[in-house]
């Protein structure tokens, strides 16, 4: 794919930043009748092993902060798919994506008409992020630094999206704090999921905190595995 003269720049300078740091690899993947590439980390393992060394003591390692935004996630391609086939659901909305991993969701939703900023807590999920908007959008994204289990902006937002991000009893209230404080309130929020068990209960407090939803499942084939996934379109209840 060719990028315009005036993001060369920039998308070589954070290319060789990242080639150093981590080897890279190249998809491409489909997105209705275009194909987005995108560049993610090749070897995950490493990573991994660069948290262990940091010790026990280190905040990242007490924290968990594992390094799940370096791989391409099946639930984040089905999101991104769902997306496309329901562009009327995102165009000409701002949208604020929660953990944007290597950006596919958040360009998706750029492609089809809505103002995205993408948000990490990954200081590198945002530059690779960047990476595949210049290559693909030749724009940079607008961006924050944060974690959702503490947000740190204040602005209300049509539209939140964010794929898997449901793995862990321990963070259903600050994903649904998020939800309340940062969705305007007639505003929908687009979630994947791939049908982990821990999501039942999950769905079950988002109903008690007066949230409603639709599931619409699909099937991910990816790397010679069908993942199932389902999309949910969430919004508050209506009064009355």
């Amino acid at each position: 794919m060719m990028i315009m003269i005036e993001t060369r720049e920039k998308f070589d300078a954070i290319y060789q930043l990242f080639s150093r740091k981590y080897p890279l690899k190249q998809t491409k993947i489909p997105l209705g009748q275009t194909e987005v590439t995108l560049f993610y980390v090749e070897d995950v393992d490493t990573l991994l092993d660069d948290l262990i060394k940091l010790g026990p003591e280190a905040e990242a390692v007490k924290d968990e902060r594992l390094p799940y935004w370096a791989e391409l996630w099946p639930a984040s391609i089905a999101l991104s798919q769902f997306i496309v086939e329901n562009a009327e659901l995102v165009s000409g909305k701002n949208a604020l994506e929660l953990g944007c991993g290597v950006g596919l969701t958040g360009l998706a939703a750029a492609m089809h008409g809505a103002s995205v900023r993408i948000s990490d807590y990954q200081p590198d999920a945002l530059r690779i992020s960047e990476l595949n908007w210049l290559l693909n959008l030749d724009r940079s994204p607008a961006s924050v630094l944060m974690d959702w289990r503490n947000p740190t902006i204040d602005e209300k937002f049509e539209l939140i999206i964010a794929s898997d991000v449901v793995y862990e009893k321990r963070f259903f209230d600050a994903l649904i704090k998020v939800f309340h404080h940062n969705l305007k309130p007639n505003g929908q929020i687009i979630l994947s999921e791939p049908n982990r068990t821990i999501a039942v209960d999950f769905f079950k407090k988002l109903s008690r905190e007066g949230f409603c939803f639709k599931s619409y499942p699909t099937e991910i084939d990816r790397n010679d595995q069908t993942y199932h996934i389902k999309v949910y379109v969430i919004e508050r209840n209506k009064p009355g």
